[in-house]
């Protein structure tokens, strides 16, 4: 939405976020409650573990059930929390564009934008010389996103104008040097492990070596800036 000043913000509404606080907590209670009930309702039954619900059986009264259902509604919090990684609200103006993720704000001049698009799920800002100024994760549409780019003019592509360029990485790859390829080789380590801040870290330090570098389910696509 555009205000007076001219200046267009693309995030949730207040009942996104009414919802994002409402309902997972009450799906942990939801579920804390089922859990404190699930030992009556397999009582006798042949089931993997039977031992540990017998001794819930065991436990099983008021006092139980209230402490599951808090526990739940504490992982329906967390799982809130955790939610809040992807909920990017991105600020426009002629001049510059700012990109907010719960406390954390970047912001890049308009002069420093060459290309804006979105590669799935992910917003891409990439500067004069290909490389990508930034690449985050976030659930706005991207109509929603490419509509309020264009009404201020910024450079919006349906896809990454360079995508022609990437080469699938593997080890020893020509056109890297060693210092990269080790960067991707202990990135790819990181994705197959699942360790996100460690595949976010290892994207930086490669942009620093003027790579650019995309991930599709886990396989890395490579490309040198333009120098």
């Amino acid at each position: 939405m555009s205000d007076s000043s001219g200046t267009t913000v693309v995030k949730h509404s207040a009942w996104y976020h009414a919802f994002l606080w409402i309902a997972f907590p009450l799906v942990g209670a939801g579920a804390g409650w089922l859990l404190s009930e699930l030992p009556g309702w397999i009582e006798g039954k042949p089931v993997p573990f039977g031992g540990v619900f017998e001794i819930l059986d065991d436990l099983s009264g008021p006092l139980l059930t209230i402490t599951l259902i808090v526990l739940g509604i504490v992982a329906g919090v967390l799982v809130t929390l955790t939610a809040y990684d992807e909920v990017v609200a991105v600020t426009i103006t002629d001049t510059d564009v700012e990109l907010k993720v719960s406390d954390k704000t970047r912001a890049f001049r308009r002069d420093q934008v060459d290309a804006v698009f979105t590669d799935g799920k992910t917003l891409v800002l990439q500067a004069r010389d290909t490389s990508e100024l930034v690449r985050l994760k976030t659930d706005h549409k991207p109509a929603q996103l490419k509509a309020a780019f264009e009404s201020h003019r910024y450079p919006w592509y349906d896809g990454d104008p360079h995508e022609a360029d990437f080469t699938r990485w593997v080890d020893g790859v020509p056109g890297l040097g060693e210092h990269a390829n080790a960067i991707l080789r202990a990135r790819q380590v990181a994705l197959d492990e699942d360790k996100t801040a460690d595949v976010v870290e290892l994207l930086g330090e490669a942009a620093k070596l003027g790579v650019v570098v995309r991930t599709v389910r886990k396989r890395q696509y490579w490309r040198n800036a333009v120098k």
